[in-house]
């Protein structure tokens, strides 16, 4: 779509939208990504986010509440647990968003 289509249609809201979205996700993160874990196979000991830019940025605005949840190993143990709450809850990212 040309730019003077999308100024003379596109919402300010969408574009506020827009620009919050390429904030969490920048353009090229995923190719920052997969170049810093050929890094680490190199034996790379650093983090991510002081060799990338993009991975800053994305690390610096995930909310706290997200970087908070159990992951990995951990998540895993807890959801085998053989006491768990049965509850029925499962992270979000397992059930592809169901509930």
């Amino acid at each position: 779509m040309p730019v003077y289509k999308l100024r003379e249609e596109m919402p300010y809201t969408e574009l506020l939208q827009w620009v919050e979205y390429f904030k969490r996700r920048p353009i090229g993160y995923k190719e920052d990504q997969r170049s810093f874990l050929n890094l680490q196979a190199q034996g790379f000991k650093g983090k991510p986010e002081d060799v990338f830019a993009t991975l800053k940025q994305m690390k610096d605005n995930t909310p706290a509440e997200v970087r908070a949840l159990p992951k990995g190993k951990f998540l895993e143990m807890m959801m085998k647990s053989k006491d768990k709450d049965d509850s029925g809850w499962t992270p979000p990212w397992m059930n592809d968003g169901k509930k």
